[in-house]
Order: C-alpha cells, then structure tokens, then sequence
C-alpha cells in the first residue's frame, strides 16, 4: 500500500469522528475510500437533508481532491448538475482545486469545505430549480475563478498578469504592484500572486496556454 492510500486511511479516522456516519474501506488490491451518509443541517443546526456518498482515494491525493459519488441515484450523471458521466462531482474548478490542495487539504477539511457546501447547493437546487451559487463550465468557469482571484475581467490584463506571475520572482511587500493600480503590492495583488503561484509552474504554463488559444 503506497504513502498516498496509508495517508488516507489515517485521515479517515479523523474525518470519521466529525461524519460519524462515514464508514472506511480499504484492501491492499483497491483504492481506500469512504462510504455512508453526510446529513446537512440548517442554520438553527436542525438537519433537514441527507445524502448517501462514497468518498475515493485519487492516486495522486492530497494534490489533488479525492472522487466523491452519489450512491443512490438521486442526482442524474449530467454536467449541468455539476455530476461527471461516470458519476463523481464536480465540485469547483480546476485552478480552485489546485490552489485548495497546494495550500494543504486533509479529508476532514475537504469534506467541510467542498463536499457539504456542495450536497447543500445540490438541496438547494432540487427546492427551488437552479443553484445558489455555480460556476460556470469549461474555459468559462477558468475564467470565473480567474475573475475572483486577480479582481479584473480584462481578459489582456489577465494574460498580462499570470505571465508575469510565471514568469517574475514577487516583488517585495513596499514595491508598487506588478498589475500597475500604483498601490502597494502587499495591498493589491500580493495574495493573488501566492494562490496562483502555488499551483506550480507547469499547471500555470498549461493556464497560459489556454488563454493564449
């Protein structure tokens, strides 16, 4: 069993203790993962829904998220609700999970933070036919996180600004921004430049070049 499956299992345990409803599975011919029921709560911390799931190791965890399914057919295979065709979710985009990873993700936190957000949306969505809050799919959704994270919808300015951020050690916290506002970097960009850079130099190049496309 490799270091990524025995850190998994470990994890499990502590992630148990928070969804006391999860169960693990593990055997040295198979991927870990967890399986059972995540009950999502109101804000009076009544719970009002319930979702049966199966949380999988990916081979390459933590860099990157574990798969998670629906077990019991309620949500339909369709990207429109956000579930892939083989099933797992879709739970944010790829720029957003490589920042969450590359800033350290356990299964506790990602089930926390991606997971029950998510089952609520999905709850939410089944009520009142349309989600709360949704990012778009493929280059436009990229471009969605890209928005948020380096505050601009300049498509030049943010091809400008990931180049530079590939390209260019940061600046120091005094300097004037590399974006060209006239702040201060430590008041501008400076968090944009760190959750971008995280996510390592190849996966920034591939960024690059599909905005360049």
């Amino acid at each position: 069993m490799n270091n990524t499956y025995i850190l998994f299992i470990e994890e499990a345990a502590e992630a148990i203790s928070h969804f006391p409803d999860l169960h693990i599975h593990s055997r040295e011919d198979a991927l870990p993962f967890l399986e059972g029921t995540i009950n999502l709560f109101d804000k009076n911390s009544v719970a009002y829904d319930a979702y049966s799931i199966r949380i999988e190791c990916a081979p390459n965890y933590p860099k990157s998220f574990p798969l998670v399914y629906e077990t019991q057919g309620r949500l339909p295979h369709n990207i429109d609700w956000h579930v892939y065709s083989d099933g797992h979710f879709c739970l944010c985009t790829p720029i957003e999970e490589y920042i969450h990873c590359a800033k350290g993700v356990t299964l506790t936190t990602f089930i926390q933070n991606q997971v029950v957000p998510y089952l609520h949306n999905q709850s939410f969505r089944e009520k009142e036919g349309y989600f709360l809050h949704e990012r778009s799919h493929g280059l436009k959704g990229i471009l969605e996180s890209l928005y948020d994270i380096l505050n601009t919808k300049d498509l030049i300015k943010i091809y400008s600004l990931l180049t530079y951020i590939y390209k260019s050690n940061p600046p120091s916290r005094t300097s004037k921004c590399f974006c060209g506002s006239g702040k201060k970097y430590r008041h501008c960009h400076r968090e944009a430049y760190h959750s971008i850079k995280s996510i390592g130099q190849d996966q920034l190049l591939t960024l690059i070049s599909i905005l360049n496309n």
